[in-house]
């Protein structure tokens, strides 16, 4: 997704803002307590008893500082503090006359009205990091900058006198004053969903920034001039009140609109409900301000609930713009008990703090209390992007997310024999359940042109022309239909018929375009969705290329009839013992669906601890393959016996399959260098599934090595991934053979394997074998598919031993080939 300038912007914005409130936070003890209300110059309301009252200040006197010319704005009280008396000329019915105004320290009511705005104000700086966290598209820059705007706004304004800093002050003040408005129109433009008429509305929106632009330069303007007359100065709070409240009223009318246009009766609820929070968050802050400038010296009850009932507008909207499951009961418990763990962490280090300060202890320089209000603003900046980290770490394999990302893994992975129509059709399905989409469509591409494929749910898109599929050439990411590098008429075309997003699948050109529908539990992808979708869609290429490859080896493959001679051959260049130690137990056995097939095992020595395994699976079935795997098992034996890394091994066989140029002579393959010494194994995988480890604590664990079959492209790399095996450990490696035994639409899959294993923990070798083989029959409706299983245990710790020669277990079925 693109991010543009302000993308680039928003972080260290992000981190300025949060700067600005820990700065406000320290300076809260310097606020002064003037007992009166004012307005600009005006004073508004005086509080009886106050220092404005013993100043003998009135509602409606207008200040000036000493000396300062007749109708100037600048401020008077700029330089206020606590306890410094300040010289004032008071201008009241035509005269002027001198007052001494001495404000005294805030009271405690007041201080924790303002530690109040603080907090808010940090709370919307945490929100702007964890929705900036999530998304970062055009919908939550608009949202993140609203937050940012709202915390300058409720955030005290320091006292430091007049200076750059207090000017600096105002500007941003002023900035984020006139930039709310054009902020929610802009925000509302986009919410819920793009719509498909996108230019009715966007002018709108840039006649909000405009609008906010042009008041913001005249701000400036008056800023840069020095004290500006005061009929100047009042003419612009005017202006700008009435565009707080004309640009707050438009944003709620596109936020009617979009509620009437929602697509379905649910989106519809559950908008209103968004709706009713925004309306009670924004209207008597936007009244409040309209009043204030126009009838500054009229008091008002709720001025100060006003300001904090801001928070639900943010509330509302991160509630559906983060948290996209949040019609889920349990997810909607987790989100509501983090919140309030975190304002109840708040809280109580704050009352702690001022219960401390009460009993004398001090911080230097700013109050105790004050402190902690600093740093909840600047952990408030840190939240969001420290809990992506964790959720990422968390959705690592091995971590608490990995269980679903690999479920909806599992989910694409297609079966022997599936074509690509078979594939895209499992991913559509599998996509529609993982993300609770309303419909998946898949399009191939072939030669240039794109056709329906596939199709889940209730999405039937129309077909993306030659020019729309040179677009997206070269892209790998999610693209949403909004942000695509489509035409406009092709934007619309496909936003009329449902699609939200597109996933390209391979690389320049596509093999294929998923076409992904409206959410039902909301129309976002967080960020972990869309980096699995994109892990997920290389998956999916890999799948697709490799079912092209079966495809064509089994149309050149196909032959009259087997030779029964063959079969013995082949049965005969298996190993017939396994290289057997104290501590390591050894066991593989191969199936073949024909009298010759393409699964094979094998076992070379390479020293007295150590030795080389193998395990293939050559494309195709019956003679074609046996005669791929007959080339192939010489050279392993060669390049086994050279010491070479395992990924050597299956790069130098990989470039000589490669070299002779036919399509049909590819294979998969395992290899992996076993030291006995050490109890380690250095595993390669070029297209098998990937091995399974079972601890002896019960744990489970896939070696994650894998790359591209043998002899597709001369230059592929295959890397070498450790596994150290304990006492009481089992590895088990086999072709998918083993995984994808069918009964009916259920696969074997790797839980079967997990099912077999969890129930042989103290099992030596071959009966783990013979398990396997019993579990996969049982299972299996029809005659199984070509299979290899070889099966490693650690008996005890790794020690020094001398190897021994021992037997398989030897197992025939039909034209089974086991050793």
């Amino acid at each position: 997704m693109k991010h543009g300038w302000t993308g680039i912007l928003l972080t260290p914005l992000l981190a300025a803002v949060a700067v600005l409130l820990a700065i406000s936070a320290l300076g809260l003890y310097r606020q002064p307590y003037l007992g009166a209300a004012v307005q600009g110059d005006r004073v508004a309301a005086v509080v009886p008893g106050g220092p404005a009252a013993r100043a003998g200040l009135l509602p409606g006197d207008r200040l000036a500082a000493p000396g300062a010319p007749a109708g100037s704005a600048r401020d008077p009280l700029a330089a206020a503090a606590p306890g410094r008396p300040l010289a004032l000329e008071v201008e009241r019915a035509g005269r002027r006359a001198p007052a001494w105004l001495v404000p005294e320290p805030l009271p405690a009511a007041e201080r924790r009205m303002l530690s109040a705005l603080l907090a808010v104000a940090a709370g919307f700086v945490l929100l702007a990091g964890l929705v900036w966290s999530e998304r970062r598209d055009a919908l939550s820059r608009a949202f993140v900058l609203l937050c940012l705007a709202f915390a300058l706004l409720l955030a005290p304004l320091p006292r430091g006198g007049p200076g750059p800093a207090d000017a600096a002050w105002r500007v941003a003040y002023a900035l984020a004053t006139l930039a709310l408005p054009a902020l929610c129109v802009h925000f509302f433009a986009l919410f819920p969903e793009p719509p498909a008429r996108r230019a009715r509305r966007f002018g709108v929106v840039r006649a909000a920034w405009a609008v906010a632009l042009s008041l913001f330069a005249a701000t400036l303007a008056a800023e840069a001039a020095g004290p500006a007359p005061r009929a100047w100065s009042e003419a612009l709070a005017t202006a700008a009140a009435a565009w707080f409240a004309a640009g707050m009223g438009v944003a709620l009318a596109l936020f009617a609109r979009s509620i009437a246009e929602a697509g379905s009766r649910d989106a519809r609820r559950r908008l209103r409900v968004a709706f009713a929070g925004t309306v009670l968050g924004v209207a008597p802050l936007a009244a409040l301000a309209l009043v204030r400038n126009l009838a500054p010296e009229r008091e008002l009850p709720f001025d100060r609930w006003a300001v904090l009932l801001v928070l639900l507008v943010p509330a509302s909207f991160a509630w559906a713009m983060v948290v996209h499951r949040v019609f889920d009961f349990r997810v909607t418990l987790r989100v509501a008990g983090a919140a309030a763990a975190v304002a109840g962490a708040g809280i109580a280090l704050w009352f702690g703090s001022e219960a401390l300060e009460a009993r004398g202890a001090r911080w230097p320089g700013a109050r105790a209390g004050d402190v902690v209000l600093a740093a909840l603003a600047a952990g408030a900046a840190l939240a969001g992007p420290l809990a992506h980290r964790l959720r990422n770490r968390a959705a690592r394999p091995g971590g608490r997310g990995a269980p679903a990302l690999a479920a909806w893994a599992g989910a694409l992975e297609p079966a022997r024999g599936d074509g690509p129509r078979e594939i895209l059709d499992g991913a559509c399905r599998a996509l529609c359940e993982a993300l609770r989409l309303d419909g998946c469509a898949a399009l191939a591409v072939a030669d240039g042109e794109a056709r329906m494929a596939a199709a889940a749910g209730g999405l039937h898109p129309p077909p993306l022309s030659r020019p729309a599929l040179r677009a997206l050439a070269g892209r790998r990411a999610v693209v949403p239909v909004a942000e695509s590098p489509l035409d406009a008429d092709a934007r619309a075309l496909l936003a009329r018929s449902g699609v939200r997003w597109l996933l390209p699948v391979g690389d320049a050109p596509a093999r294929a375009v998923l076409l992904l529908g409206r959410r039902l539990s909301g129309p976002w992808l967080d960020r972990l969705e869309v980096e699995s979708l994109e892990r997920l869609a290389g998956r999916l290429d890999a799948a697709l290329e490799h079912a092209a490859l079966r495809r064509d080896a089994s149309a050149r493959g196909a032959l009259a009839r087997e030779l029964a001679i063959a079969g013995e051959v082949q049965a005969r260049r298996l190993p017939r013992r396994a290289p057997a130690y104290p501590t390591l137990d050894c066991a593989a056995a191969t199936l073949s669906s024909e009298p010759v097939g393409g699964d094979y095992y094998d076992f070379v020595e390479t020293g007295p601890r150590e030795f080389v395994l193998a395990v293939g699976d050559a494309a195709g079935k019956g003679v074609p393959a046996a005669l791929v795997l007959a080339g192939v098992q010489a050279r392993f034996r060669d390049e086994a016996r050279r010491a070479g890394s395992p990924g050597a091994v299956l790069e130098a066989l990989n470039r000589e399959l490669a070299g002779f140029g036919q399509p049909d002579r590819f294979m998969a393959l395992l290899c992996a260098r076993v030291d006995v010494r050490a109890g380690q194994l250095w595993i390669a995988n070029a297209g098998l599934p990937p091995p399974l480890v079972r601890r002896r604590d019960g744990r489970f664990e896939e070696v994650p090595a894998g790359g591209l079959l043998l002899g597709v492209r001369p230059d592929a790399r295959y890397e070498d991934v450790p596994v150290q095996l304990g006492p009481g450990d089992l590895v088990v490696l086999c072709t998918d053979g083993l995984t994808e035994a069918r009964r009916g639409d259920a696969l074997f899959g790797a839980e079967g394997v997990r099912r077999v294993l969890g129930a042989a923990r103290v099992r030596r070798a071959p009966d783990v074998l013979d398990a396997l083989l019993r579990a996969v029959r049982e299972f299996s409706e029809g005659p199984l598919d070509d299979l290899t299983v070889a099966v490693l245990r650690q008996l005890t710790a790794a020690a020094p031993a001398v190897p021994r020669q021992a037997g398989l277990k030897p197992e025939r079925a039909a034209a089974d080939t086991t050793a």
